[in-house]
């Protein structure tokens, strides 16, 4: 199979999911799983410690399911956060509403560089997961956009 092209300054290579910070994670994953067939890929409950790195805030702790559609193979991503400090940037992605779109790159360090050089940001820090590194970045129109390394 061949390698798929990289795209863009960020070097993307595919698009991985789309994530939304939800204020019930259960009551959204069974809204999506009876009313648009998703299906659970994972869950992790508890996750504080990464997910305080990657979008930079301390004490923060959330509950997260990655769904896919089983017609599509398209990924949502459902997280509900506890914990968040009052006064915070609203874009944060630790706001009910608030969402980003993560794609996937081979050299996370050359891929944060060139968002960077197109007028994004680092948002937190680079976090090993069990699926590999994954950052966090501001995109220069101030959405989030989330870099995973993916072979």
């Amino acid at each position: 199979m061949p390698t798929p092209a990289e795209h863009g300054t960020a070097h993307a290579w595919s698009w991985h999911h789309a994530g939304l910070v939800v204020d019930d994670l259960d009551r959204a994953t069974q809204f999506y799983r009876e009313a648009l067939g998703f299906e659970i890929e994972f869950l992790v409950r508890d996750m504080d410690d990464q997910f305080q790195r990657t979008v930079g805030v301390p004490g923060v702790v959330c509950d997260l399911a990655q769904l896919i559609a089983p017609s599509s193979a398209t990924r949502v991503e459902l997280i509900e956060v506890r914990g968040v400090p009052e006064g915070l940037d609203p874009r944060l992605p630790v706001h009910v509403g608030v969402g980003h779109g993560a794609y996937q790159v081979r050299d996370l360090e050359a891929s944060i560089a060139g968002l960077v050089a197109s007028g994004g940001a680092q948002l937190g820090e680079i976090v090993q997961f069990a699926e590999g590194r994954a950052v966090y970045c501001w995109s220069a129109a101030g959405t989030v956009v989330e870099l995973e390394e993916a072979e």
